[in-house]
């Protein structure tokens, strides 16, 4: 275990020490209590929710949720961003030992039937309640609340902004109520509130942060023992650099990225941080909500990340120069970005005063967040040489290997499926992750892709796409690859590729030398039937990856020679 050189010291202590059994808001209470209300717990809009608040608004929410006759075992529905409703009630439900299911925001309507699960109560933000109407008029569902984005808003924008909220939809259906309603209805609720047992159902029900091309989302049962691994986890972490202390963290996901819930809501609130939230999710968003809220930690995709100092760089260039020394713990995860692009992110966050790198991680919802993370509390000493960006060494608790298709662990260097063992895991042994990747001789591990990204040559060979997308990235002209297969039923293989700026060439000598090159990398018989040129970035989702199911779609505007 080499990666053991990158830990602080005491965190074995704290490993094998563990925690008492609790539910993760009694963890939660427990760092509030300890914060004693020095810090706002939330900031929305401008307006500041104190510790104190958060605490009253969670026992409100719990009131609800048994005044609606539900109990411990029992299954609500939440749907929709992050604002602070959605934090009181899946704090609410956790209290009182409720299972707490949040789909994936991205998935079709006919694959949502299937991921509602015994869900008695929906909660359902009022802007996308009309992608979900179908599946909420089922039997099942005894109370509809609807929650507006405006109602914890400050004034005077909330009174700017509830009567549009209103004009965008009534609650006119029956067992829909508004949040404002449910609480009168069922908010006077006077029995007790008392704590999870083990009722054998998960605390949360979290999703994939991608969907398959069918737009379905892998869902993961997780349980309270679990993600209190996960946060015994963050504590040793902790002792090295101290990155979750009082301070900001600005929480760009949506509640169902288990990743962002815990290391942007969770862990902060626990450690005396006051969480800023935005619901709106745009990389444009993101960007302008770092310079603004100026968070010592936020978590993002590359893509994201990319925009935002694309942002910084717009600044400078009109002589500009952002202080961004406010960074302690800025993460690239679900996604990352091309070594070249960390290395310009790097450049740029040091040049403006970062005391720290842009921090690469690997997590995975089935282990409630992180794997591994390539944090050093101070410097800009990274790796950016291999096709890759490294996402570090294992996280505190966890175990990380690299193995073949026959089960055997390979050594460094050698690439293969990447597995995790941790306490966090539902079940035991090793998760296979089905991603591919490899470690290098200080533990460190690189991720390449996913390992159903292939193509077979006629040959029998197996081909990864990422491969393929890495040597068209090797080119000068190419600033940004993406290959893959047409959903038709030839299923040619094509590239959409992002040129850099300011060429000398003309495209089509740029083709002409990327077909060349893909002749001599591909093995005889396959190749790439056409190149689709695109505008200075790819396509990403509501979560900020790549929109590959977009890209499998795009039957059009293909070069060819």
């Amino acid at each position: 275990m080499r990666w053991k050189q990158f830990y602080a010291s005491g965190y074995e202590e704290i490993l094998h020490k563990g925690f008492p059994q609790k539910t993760l808001w009694e963890f939660v209470e427990s760092g509030i209590a300890e914060d004693g209300n020095q810090h706002d717990a939330l900031v929305y809009f401008g307006r500041r929710i104190s510790r104190q608040e958060l605490v009253e608004q969670v026992n409100l929410w719990a009131r609800v949720l048994k005044g609606m006759g539900l109990s411990e075992g029992d299954e609500i529905l939440l749907f929709g961003p992050t604002f602070p409703e959605f934090i009181y009630i899946l704090l609410a439900a956790n209290k009182i030992g409720l299972t707490a299911n949040l789909p994936n925001l991205m998935v079709k309507p006919e694959a949502l039937e299937s991921a509602v699960g015994q869900s008695r109560v929906a909660f359902v933000y009022d802007g996308m309640e009309k992608d979900i109407r179908k599946v909420l008029e089922r039997p099942q569902f005894e109370h509809v609340v609807i929650l507006s984005a405006t109602h914890s808003m400050g004034y005077p924008l909330k009174l700017i902004a509830s009567p549009l909220n209103r004009l965008k939809y009534p609650c006119h259906r029956p067992k829909y109520l508004r949040a404002d309603t449910a609480i009168r209805r069922f908010g006077k609720y006077e029995g007790p509130l008392e704590k999870r047992a083990d009722t054998g159902k998960p605390a949360y029900i979290f999703c994939s942060s991608g969907t398959t091309g069918k737009g379905y989302a892998n869902q993961i049962p997780m349980s309270d023992k679990a993600m209190l691994a996960m946060c015994r986890n963050a504590v040793a972490f902790n002792l090295k650099g101290n990155p979750f202390r009082p301070g900001k963290s600005y929480c760009p996901l949506p509640p169902f990225v288990c990743t962002g819930f815990f290391v942007l809501v969770i862990a902060p609130l626990h450690r005396g941080m006051t969480v800023y939230l935005d619901p709106r999710m745009s990389a444009r968003q993101f960007a302008k909500n770092m310079l603004t809220f100026r968070p010592q930690i936020s978590l993002a995709t590359g893509a994201y990340w990319v925009h935002f100092i694309r942002q910084v760089d717009r600044l400078l260039q009109k002589g500009k120069r952002p202080d961004l020394s406010f960074l302690r713990f800025p993460v690239m995860g679900g996604e990352g970005c091309t070594p070249a692009a960390l290395k310009h992110i790097n450049e740029v966050l040091e040049a403006c005063g970062s005391p720290v790198a842009l921090t690469s991680g690997y997590g995975l919802s089935e282990t409630f967040s992180v794997c591994t993370v390539d944090y050093e509390p101070t410097g800009f000493d990274k790796d950016y040489s291999r096709a890759a960006v490294s996402v570090g060494y294992p996280f505190p608790g966890t175990t990380v290997g690299v193995f073949d298709e026959n089960g055997k662990e390979l050594g460094y260097g050698e690439r293969g499926e990447i597995r995790v063992k941790t306490e966090a895991l539902m079940t035991d042994g090793w998760l296979h992750t089905r991603d591919y990747g490899e470690m290098d001789r200080n533990g460190k591990l690189f991720v390449y892709g996913r390992m159903n990204q292939y193509v077979m040559a006629p040959g029998g060979e197996k081909v990864y796409l990422f491969d393929i997308a890495n040597r068209l990235r090797e080119d000068p002209a190419v600033k940004d690859a993406l290959v893959c297969q047409l959903d038709t039923e030839e299923s040619p293989l094509v590239a959409h590729v992002v040129l850099e700026d300011n060429l000398k060439e003309t495209e089509k000598e740029i083709l002409a030398r990327l077909d060349a090159g893909m002749k001599a990398f591909l093995p005889k018989g396959l190749s790439i039937k056409g190149y689709r040129w695109e505008q200075e970035e790819l396509k990403i989702n509501l979560v900020g990856k790549i929109d590959r199911n977009y890209y499998s779609h795009v039957l059009t505007g293909y070069h060819s020679l």
